[in-house]
């Protein structure tokens, strides 16, 4: 994976671990080394915003709301969290509504992608996106390199979700963004049986030459969220913990070494 480099986390389906993944790769990506930037594409306040408390200064906080309505660039809105590394460019519940506004700018859908083109600040950009094909995530697909699929192990109804998702990935190939690309697939929830081994076959087929990667079930994961910590600050070294740190070493086209023993 070159760097600068950005990434989407997006799956047109509620409540498959986009928020997790999102958050846990970027750790992952911080532990490596590299310095991260997370941007909360999702309306819902029980995103990403809500997870991560950015770090604002006095003043005017600005939200990816103002970037979209070219109130403030992105790298204004762009502000440090308590995790050295990691930076961050919050939501809000007007998000959602910038899509219908009659005062949203012109080409509106490529303005990230306009602000990440000329920006060198950040080794990686993972955009969480909301569940919906709304304006949001879809300027998140136009401005992202590489796509990232989260799918719960255990619901064939996530795997309708990545379905829509392709259909809508190859238009916005074809119309915007001709360098996208399915990178991973994580299997979030992951427990072994016959159900995870055929959602994991049917993610391989419908997007060839991606990677899937488990992400072990932990009940640490809900009480990280409680304490609004990453994982693997809140509870390191858990299986979960250890299968983002796979996923991150083979975005980045590093050789995985063998895991630890998790706790």
């Amino acid at each position: 994976m070159r760097i600068p480099r950005v990434i989407a986390v997006a799956n047109q389906k509620g409540g498959t671990g986009k928020t997790l993944t999102a958050f846990e790769l970027a750790m992952a990506f911080i532990a490596r080394g590299l310095r991260v930037r997370l941007v909360d594409a999702d309306p819902q306040s029980a995103a990403l915003t809500a997870w991560l408390v950015a770090c604002f200064p006095e003043g005017r906080r600005w939200t990816l709301t103002d970037v979209l309505m070219e109130r403030c660039s992105l790298a204004d809105a762009t502000y440090p969290t308590a995790y050295v590394g990691l930076f961050m460019v919050v939501s809000a519940p007007d998000l959602g509504e910038v899509e219908n506004s009659i005062e949203k700018p012109p080409g509106v859908e490529s303005l990230l992608q306009y602000h990440l083109a000329s920006e060198k600040d950040f080794d990686v950009t993972i955009i969480d996106s909301g569940p919906s094909l709304a304006l949001p995530t879809v300027a998140a697909l136009v401005a992202a390199h590489e796509v990232v699929v989260p799918v719960q192990a255990a619901s064939g109804l996530d795997v309708k979700g990545a379905a829509s998702l392709k259909t809508t990935i190859k238009k916005i190939q074809s119309r915007l963004n001709p360098e996208l690309r399915i990178a991973a697939t994580v299997l979030t929830d992951f427990e072994k049986s016959t159900l995870a081994r055929t959602i994991g076959a049917r993610m391989v087929k419908a997007f060839p030459g991606s990677l899937v990667v488990p992400a072990r079930q932990s009940v640490r994961v809900g009480e990280a969220q409680l304490a609004m910590k990453p994982l693997r600050v809140f509870a390191p070294g858990t299986t979960t913990t250890l299968d983002y740190d796979l996923a991150a070493a083979v975005l980045l086209g590093q050789r995985v070494p063998p895991q630890r023993t998790a706790t």
